[in-house]
C-alpha cells in the first residue's frame, strides 16, 4: 500500500518533533513546514493527500492557508484537518464553512491524531 502524503504546517518545534515521532512512518510520507506560506508552496509542488494546519503561525495563519487552498487553488477534495490550541466557536465555524474534515484541539494523544487522519481520509474515498 502506498504511503499517504501528509503535509504538516506547524511552527512549534516541540509539536514538529511530536509529529515526526508519533505519526506513523509506515502510513505517511511527511513534510513539516513552519508557516502557512511555506505550506502553500509545498502544497502546490507536492500535492499532499492530507494537510494538518495549525491556526496560529507566523507569516500566514492556518485560516488564511485553508482559504487559499479551498478558494484560490479551487481544491475542495484534499483532506484538511485543523490542529490548534485555539478552541473558539467562530474559528471552528469559519473553517467548517471552507470545508475542513476535522478540528482537533491541542493537547491530544498520538492515537487520536492518527485515527482522525485515517478516518477522515477513508471517508473521502
Amino acid at each position: 500500500m502506498p504511503k499517504l502524503k501528509l503535509l504538516i504546517a506547524e511552527d512549534s518545534k516541540p509539536m514538529q518533533l511530536f509529529y515526526r515521532k508519533e505519526l506513523s512512518d509506515e502510513l505517511f510520507e511527511k513534510k513539516i513546514v513552519p508557516d502557512g506560506e511555506q505550506a502553500l508552496e509545498e502544497y502546490k509542488a507536492w500535492r499532499p493527500d492530507i494537510v494538518l494546519l495549525d491556526m496560529n503561525m507566523p507569516v500566514m495563519n492556518g485560516y488564511q492557508t485553508l482559504k487559499t487552498i479551498r478558494e484560490g487553488c479551487r481544491d475542495k477534495s484534499t483532506t484538511i484537518i485543523i490542529v490548534t490550541s485555539a478552541n473558539e466557536k467562530d474559528d471552528v465555524i469559519a473553517c467548517a464553512k471552507l470545508g475542513i474534515q476535522g478540528y482537533i484541539v491541542k493537547p491530544f494523544k498520538a492515537e487520536a491524531i492518527n485515527k482522525a487522519i485515517m478516518q477522515n481520509h477513508q471517508q473521502k474515498k
